[in-house]
């Protein structure tokens, strides 16, 4: 079906609105308090210095105020100028504004409400959450890419999951399933705290868990395409040899926390043309004719590179506009989309005849929460099966592979959000109803800001249940002031081979000292 006659469906209500992210991605196949708002839509922005706007603009304070120009604003050199209106955290006092010194800016959003009110009852009732003490992290964060959500493990906050990782405009909205290591407590409720710990504008759409029941000594994750799949004696697989020929098949044996990475020289010698690593391994002969091969992975802080530095910083203030006019735009939409599915994430092929088909791909899961993930892989029965997964170098930090089998599909059931709590403890009716379902009704979250998910999933014998969170969203980054000016001329971003080469260029040079600012960064919610 043509794009824009899905999009025009949509818009006359004869196929939801919240379906067409959805085909638009199969097609590709490519952070105390919380904002009620209607559907957020991005309008173009140009912040080049001087440049006058004459779209709504929000400016994010280092102090926790937030200035709303509804009918634009002039960015000069050292300030934002014009008629704007200064909000309070709680939204509950204003005062007009003509001047705002870009020093004080700890962000910048462009944006077009629809249904838009934010709702000062829903600020008050879960909590403002200091952000005048976060502005200053907030400007050089660079921890993040989606909401964060953890459980309560023995009095300590177990990380379980990141959401829709790198849905980076309302078109790129996703649908993302992680299996929980959480189980129900002895009143059968699962708790999650869901966070944003990030210099980004979060919008959730829906949060469910499904729930499913299997057999004892079955494993139960998702496959690519988030449906839940379940296999038995999931074993390690001897050897797994990577493109500089190492066996890492100790490093991959269990989920222990000791990680694959590429090889140190792969990584310096990877140029135009052969910007890639590999992991080649052989399937054992089995009677059916399809074998789960199950990882646990996280992606590196190589894809943040290429998001922040070749994607966003190198285009000045222009990349702006460009996440918000682009990125609105059909035909930019599935360009890009195009050249990611071509260039990242994962491959999953096997040998046939002497030649690699494709038989599967790996979105990228994000560098924050490890992902657990099934791919059932087309094989001949009876037959040993070379396997090879093709990434780019050093963009996956890989801890577990391992192959099933007894393969299936198993039923499940879909457990709606049962509460949402705030800081005093108490339910936010109208925060459950907007994530309920995926129907273009929005919870806004900004940065230091968290709520709790509280899910009725009814008791269970442990061993025979495996739950998985479907989170389904997408957010919008916080242009940060010294991202308005790059050291070098500013260029358009062009999605084409030539943007992972910059990326591993600069990672190069980039990586231990950003792994170690990577958490410091994160964005605190108390």
């Amino acid at each position: 079906m043509p794009f824009l006659l899905l999009v025009a469906l949509a818009r006359r209500r004869l196929l939801p609105r919240a379906f067409v992210p959805l085909l638009l991605l199969a097609i590709l196949s490519i952070s105390a308090c919380v904002i009620l708002t209607g559907k957020a839509e991005v309008a173009p922005v140009d912040l080049a210095s001087p440049v006058t706007l004459t779209s709504p603009v929000k400016a994010h304070l280092r102090d926790g105020t937030t200035v709303l120009y509804r009918r634009g604003v002039t960015v000069a050199a050292e300030s934002l100028e014009g008629p704007g209106v200064r909000y309070s955290l709680t939204l509950a006092d204003s005062a007009p504004v003509t001047a705002v010194a870009i020093a004080d800016v700890a962000g910048m959003e462009s944006f077009r409400r629809v249904n838009e009110p934010m709702s000062s009852t829903a600020l008050s009732l879960l909590g403002t959450a200091a952000l005048g003490a976060l502005g200053a992290a907030v400007a050089v964060a660079i921890f993040g890419s989606c909401p964060t959500v953890y459980s309560d493990s023995a009095g300590h906050q177990l990380l379980e999951a990141e959401g829709f990782s790198y849905s980076i405009a309302p078109l790129f909205e996703a649908r993302d399933v992680d299996r929980l290591k959480a189980l129900p407590d002895a009143r059968g409720q699962v708790r999650l705290e869901v966070r944003n710990e990030a210099a980004e504008t979060h919008f959730l759409n829906q949060l469910e868990l499904l729930d499913v029941e299997h057999l004892p000594g079955e494993t139960v994750v998702p496959d690519p395409e988030g449906r839940p799949v379940a296999a038995q004696r999931v074993a390690a697989l001897a050897p797994v040899l990577d493109r500089a020929g190492r066996d890492v098949s100790p490093l991959l044996a269990a989920a222990d926390g000791t990680l694959f990475a590429s090889d140190t020289g792969r990584v310096r010698s990877a140029r135009a043309g052969d910007l890639y690593d590999d992991l080649t391994f052989t399937l054992p002969a089995t009677p059916a004719d399809s074998a789960l091969v199950v990882l646990r992975l996280r992606n590196s802080l190589l894809t943040t590179v290429l998001f922040y530095d070749v994607m966003i910083r190198a285009q000045g203030a222009r990349a702006l506009d460009w996440m918000g006019a682009d990125l609105a735009d059909l035909g930019s939409v599935v360009e890009l989309g195009r050249w990611y599915r071509r260039e990242m994430g994962l491959k999953v092929e096997v040998e046939r005849a002497g030649a690699w088909t494709e038989v599967a791909w790996i979105r990228d899961v994000g560098p924050i929460a490890f992902e657990e993930v099934g791919i059932a892989v087309p094989v001949t029965p009876g037959v040993p099966s070379r396997v090879r997964l093709v990434f780019p170098a050093d963009s996956w930090r890989i801890d577990a592979l391992g192959v099933a089998s007894g393969l299936r599909r198993p039923a499940f059931r879909r457990v709606p959000l049962a509460a949402s709590l705030g800081r005093d403890g108490g339910d936010i009716p109208a925060v459950r109803e907007r994530l309920a379902a995926p129907d273009g009704s929005y919870l806004e979250t900004r940065p230091g800001q968290y709520f709790t998910a509280v899910f009725e999933a009814g008791p269970a014998p442990a061993g025979t249940r495996t739950l998985l969170l479907a989170t389904q969203g997408y957010y919008t980054e916080w242009l940060r002031p010294a991202w308005l000016r790059p050291s070098a001329a500013p260029s358009r971003f062009v999605p084409d081979s030539t943007s992972l080469e910059q990326a591993l260029a600069l990672w190069r040079v980039s990586r231990d000292s950003l792994e170690r600012q990577f958490d410091a960064t994160k964005i605190p919610v108390r």
